[in-house]
């Protein structure tokens, strides 16, 4: 037996080319079914193989199915044509300038087939792995083609990869394979499209935080074909600044402006996302709730406010030695028309009462002083004391929502009528009205959360002197210690907005409109007169500084306290409405 090849079909053709029609083999599971008739027409001597090696003519008038293979070596043509076999239209050409007579033989042999191809693909490669059913003899090369077989790729393994291809295409693949003895199997054409490139994507933008300076984000992306490398991040269409992280803060913006932001992504491979586009704005004015958390000790909370927010703030000034015309105690004090510094104290109703709240009037060290929002009534301080009666004085200018009868009016101190004096200590609006009678009503749990504090009562000669002359005065001589005092005259002063530091205390009708502490009742402050015994200083109706006997001038009065330096935040923005809540 000479060495063999599988032969499909041959065609013959009378022309310039002639060709020998072999009508192809069917494959296993259609072998029972009749086969094409050999078409002959004089040219074609069919030449099968016998058991004992021989080859006999045959007159079969169809093609020899499974178990035979053509054999190249002695086919051929009487006038010298040439017979060649082409795989990929499963055909026997014959090459010949005329007509000639050709003799085509059949060995008798099991050539091994290809019965399944299958792969599993990327976005540029495809895998191909064949199955082959076993012939007489092992197979022994594959052949591989992506090109619907203008080319080959020979391989000694049953899997081949073809890599490098392009994202989303189609390929036609075809393999055949060869045995030891040079035989080839059938031939598998099989179609592939790879994958298409699956780029990044950025699927969202979170802000995790804005201040009236600053924007943060997070960013949410994820991988396509490959993994997210880099992120791309442009505020307000400026240039893309690059990052490996996909969180981004912008920094140096301005307060109460909308930003629009711009982020991409790059993958490992280099592709790009798409631009995710959104739009955030600065805070104009921070809230407490913006830097505190619940257990956050109130006075750090206060301190933490100003340094966040403060620059970009005239609610709040920071009193250090470098502050024009300050304090210069390194205090944090609320100024102006109407800060965010409400307290709810003494109250843990869901909506807070009118008469438990209060203000902060500042940070002092690691204490916060308070002064009650609005005016007491003899519920409150006790008709007791230095107590006077209803206020009675004139209404007009009152900012707050009580009807004033029902506001309690009291004297500095008057014992009776002419031997009253200015000392606080000896005062009974401070020993009754104020540390007596406001505590039992506030109750043990609030009253605990109020420091022992001490109390400057030195006094001071005018009221012809700028806030700063006063604090100055009031921060030295005289103490007192107790819980619960009335407002100094600096702080009166102090929150008024700063431009008015500089302005004379008996004219300080001109910063009504920007002093958050006038409420437009005669009131009591606890800073007494230097000169004379019997004096102390009380704001009058129009928010200047007055001077009077501690026995015949009756006033409201405000409760003002230190809060224990333990004393920590709860919730709360500071608005009238969303109280500051302690703990």
């Amino acid at each position: 037996m000479k060495k063999k090849y599988v032969v499909f079909s041959i065609l013959l053709i009378v022309s310039v080319l002639i060709y020998i029609c072999i009508p192809k083999i069917k494959k296993e599971e259609e072998s029972n079914k009749t086969k094409p008739n050999v078409n002959t027409n004089g040219f074609l001597t069919l030449m099968l193989e016998q058991d004992d090696g021989t080859y006999k003519k045959t007159s079969a008038s169809t093609w020899p199915g499974d178990g035979y293979a053509f054999n190249n070596e002695l086919s051929g043509c009487e006038r010298g044509g040439e017979l060649v076999y082409d795989r990929e239209i499963n055909i026997v050409k014959l090459i010949s300038s005329g007509s000639d007579k050709c003799y085509v033989y059949f060995d008798k042999y099991n050539v091994a087939k290809i019965t399944n191809v299958t792969n599993t693909k990327t976005t540029n490669s495809v895998t191909l792995t064949v199955t082959t059913e076993a012939g007489e003899n092992p197979i022994d090369k594959y052949y591989f083609s992506k090109d619907d077989g203008n080319s080959y790729q020979e391989s000694a393994s049953q899997t081949y990869t073809f890599n490098e291809l392009t994202p989303n295409t189609t390929y036609t693949f075809k393999v055949y394979a060869k045995d030891t003895l040079g035989y080839e199997t059938n031939e598998e054409t099989v179609q592939v499209t790879t994958n298409a490139y699956i780029n990044p994507v950025v699927n969202s933008i979170t802000v995790t935080d804005t201040t009236t300076s600053s924007i943060s984000i997070s960013v949410n992306a994820s991988g396509g074909t490959n993994s997210v490398a880099t992120y791309y991040y442009s505020i307000n269409n400026g240039a893309y600044s690059s990052s490996s992280s996909n969180t981004k803060t912008f920094t140096g913006l301005s307060k109460g402006t909308t930003y629009t932001i711009k982020v991409y992504v790059k993958d490992t491979n280099g592709v790009d996302s798409s631009v995710y586009t959104t739009s955030v704005e600065t805070i104009n004015e921070i809230f407490l709730a913006d830097v505190c958390s619940n257990g956050t000790n109130l006075a750090t909370c206060i301190k933490n406010y100003y340094n966040e927010a403060g620059s970009d703030m005239s609610s709040m000034y920071y009193h250090t030695s470098s502050l024009a015309n300050s304090a210069a105690d390194n205090s944090y004090r609320y100024a102006g028309a109407n800060p965010n510094n409400y307290v709810c104290f003494g109250s843990t109703a869901s909506a807070c009462p009118s008469d438990n709240l209060y203000r902060i009037i500042g940070v002092f060290g690691s204490e916060v002083k308070l002064i009650k929002a609005d005016y007491t009534t003899t519920t409150m301080t006790g008709s007791g004391g230095d107590y006077y009666g209803a206020y009675d004085s004139l209404t007009s200018y009152y900012k707050g929502s009580m009807n004033t009868r029902n506001i309690a009016s009291y004297h500095w101190n008057y014992i009776n009528g002419t031997s009253s004096k200015n000392t606080w200590s000896e005062s009974r609006l401070n020993t009754t009205n104020l540390n007596s009678s406001y505590i039992s009503y506030i109750g043990t749990t609030w009253s605990n959360k109020i420091a022992t504090h001490t109390w400057y009562v030195g006094g001071y000669s005018t009221t012809s002197a700028t806030p700063k002359t006063w604090y100055n005065a009031e921060s030295s001589g005289t103490t007192y210690r107790a819980k619960i005092g009335l407002m100094y005259v600096s702080d009166y002063g102090y929150a008024a907005s700063n431009s008015y530091w500089t302005t004379n205390m008996n004219n300080y009708e001109s910063a009504i409109n920007n002093n958050w502490m006038y409420m437009g009742l005669n009131e009591w402050t606890i800073s007494r007169y230097s000169s004379y015994s019997y004096y102390a200083f009380w704001v009058n109706i129009t928010g200047s500084l007055n001077l009077s006997d501690v026995y015949n001038q009756d006033s409201a009065v405000r409760p003002s306290f230190y809060l224990t330096s333990s004393t920590t935040y709860v919730s709360g923005s500071g608005t009238s409405s969303d109280p500051i809540r302690l703990s």
